[in-house]
Formats: structure tokens, C-alpha cells, sequence
């Protein structure tokens, strides 16, 4: 029996830039973004979670969603991905952050379609920067370990350099570049609802 594929909706960052919880911002039919997204990455995985700080457990928006609140000490979006490893260790996990509202099934279908399971990971090439895009990606179980190592002895805690010393499956194309966008500033996210 193949492990699971589970759903992370990465919604624990604190929305500095944005002024208030991008997880809570509308931009499809009046639904915010984590319920947007729990509805597209559903029919494509076993179960959907969403993770979260401490502090927004008591989120209204919240309540409905199975979460995972971030156990490690890590300043990164690496913190809630190697915490749901942590509460499911053979589960492999498809991963979105909450601040990309472009995310849609033909892009999940695709990067699934792209998926590598004998790498540590299958991501797009990013648009924005050279080398992975980590945050919509499938991050596989057999990982966890490296991801550590690299974390403990390396100190390296940003996503993206994890991916590239990983030797991540990286596609390139694929995807329109708008779906890899993320929205991080007011002035993004009014630009966004035109």
C-alpha cells in the first residue's frame, strides 16, 4: 500500500507586510483563502490540514479545518512542513502557502502528473528567483531526515536552499508563472482583486 499523500496549507506566517492574516483574505466567490485551497487540493489528496502558530488556533476561519500547529523551533515556512512530518511520518505532503490564490486543479494536476516520489521533492522552477519554488510542492516522506540533518548541522532553514542541496525534482514550465504568485502586500492583494 503506497503511503498517504496528504494536503499542508502553510498559513502560519505572520503577515507582517500584509497587515492582517493572508488566511483569512478573500479573493474566490467570498471564501477565504484557506477554505479556496482546502477545496482544491481535496479531491487530490487523503486528507487536508492546515498549519498554524499557536496563536491563531482560535482563528473563527479556523475551526473547521484539521491543523497542525508549528512544534519546531524554526523561523520558516520549514517549521509547519517538518511539523506535519513530525504528526505523520509515512505521509508524503502536497504543500501550498496561503498567500497564493492562483493555485487552481490544473496546476495540482500538473506538478502530481511531474511527481518524482524517489526525490526528496517535485516543485516548479520559481518564476521570481532561480531554483525551486517550495512552497507548492510535494514534499515526500522519506525526506523528513535529510531535511533535519540540514536544519541541525547545516542551519539552514529556508525552503528553497533546502530543496536545491536536496536535489529536489524541479520542473521547469508547467505552469503559468501568475499561479506561483504570491501576494504579500496590500497594495498585491488590491492589485490582485482587479
Amino acid at each position: 500500500m503506497p503511503n498517504p499523500l496528504y494536503g499542508l496549507i502553510l498559513a502560519g506566517g505572520k503577515s507582517t507586510r500584509m497587515g492582517r492574516d493572508k488566511s483569512a483574505l478573500v479573493y474566490h466567490n467570498g471564501k477565504d483563502q484557506v477554505c479556496y485551497l482546502n477545496e482544491v487540493l481535496r479531491p487530490f489528496v487523503d486528507r487536508v490540514f492546515v498549519s498554524v502558530r499557536n496563536a491563531q488556533t482560535s482563528k473563527v476561519h479556523l475551526q473547521d479545518y484539521d491543523v497542525i500547529e508549528d512544534a519546531r523551533d524554526i523561523a520558516s515556512p520549514l517549521n509547519g512542513i517538518l511539523s506535519a512530518m513530525d504528526m505523520s511520518p509515512a505521509a508524503s505532503w502536497l504543500v501550498v502557502a496561503v498567500d497564493m490564490p492562483y493555485i487552481n486543479a490544473t496546476a495540482v494536476k500538473t506538478l502530481l502528473n511531474k511527481r518524482n516520489s524517489e526525490k526528496t521533492a517535485t516543485c516548479f522552477a520559481s518564476p521570481v528567483k532561480s531554483g525551486p519554488d517550495p512552497l507548492f510542492a510535494v514534499w515526500e516522506a522519506h525526506a523528513k531526515a535529510e531535511i533535519e540533518e540540514l536544519v541541525a548541522q547545516a542551519a539552514i532553514t529556508c525552503p528553497r536552499k533546502t530543496l536545491i542541496r536536496l536535489m529536489a525534482n524541479i520542473v521547469k514550465n508547467g505552469v503559468n508563472e501568475k499561479v506561483l504568485s504570491n501576494i504579500n502586500t496590500p497594495q498585491e492583494y488590491r492589485e490582485a482583486l482587479l
